[in-house]
């Protein structure tokens, strides 16, 4: 259902590994690109720019692409 779990909770429930570390929107380390649909952004500390989500805090209410980050 949409907007229940987390996008970071969805990708490890399917075995997706993705960098986190606090699970609570402080560090930054799971930023993600939102490539389409939308979501629920939860509370974050760290500025975010255009198309950037956190995935322990974006709740998607419609289907979504999303982009890892290259390091």
């Amino acid at each position: 259902m949409y907007g229940e779990n987390s996008i970071l909770t969805e990708l490890e429930a399917h075995n997706v590994v993705v960098d986190h570390s606090c699970r609570q929107g402080h560090c930054g380390s799971c930023i993600l690109q939102l490539l389409s649909g939308e979501v629920i952004h939860q509370d974050c500390l760290i500025p975010l720019s255009r198309g950037e989500i956190l995935a322990c805090q974006a709740k998607p209410t419609t289907d979504i692409k999303i982009g890892l980050r290259n390091f």
